[in-house]
């Protein structure tokens, strides 16, 4: 399992990541927040690889899993999908945080639909 970092301890989480992005958001009951994303380096974990996913604004901290550590931030970002698509559903609204005026489709934005060969 993994410990949420708290907003005092910001510089421990920094250094270890590998990507770090920040959403405005609208919730459906009209209240805003901004949404940290922190996404750690692949790490090693016995055989495997473990990659850190967290965002504190929702009490949300996981490693995703993966036989190396391609898969593992791969992995990190199907479960980014899987935190973002019910909030999208419940009415939540993102934004990038310098662009307030227009709605950012998220899901459209970093899970495009699978194309399949034909």
């Amino acid at each position: 399992m993994c410990r949420i970092q708290h907003k005092n301890n910001i510089k421990g989480i920094l250094e270890k990541q590998l990507i770090t992005s920040e959403y405005a958001v609208k919730q459906p009951d009209g209240s805003s927040l901004t949404l940290k994303v922190y996404v750690g380096t692949p790490e090693p974990d016995g055989t495997d690889y473990r990659c850190k996913l967290e965002i504190p604004e929702l009490s949300f901290c996981e490693y995703a899993y993966g036989v190396d550590a391609l898969q593992s931030l791969c992995m990190v970002v199907q479960c980014l999908k899987y935190v973002f698509e019910p909030l999208v559903l419940k009415g939540w609204k993102f934004y990038y945080p310098q662009d307030l005026e227009r709605e950012l489709d998220i899901l459209s934005a970093y899970f495009p639909p699978q194309l399949t060969a034909s």
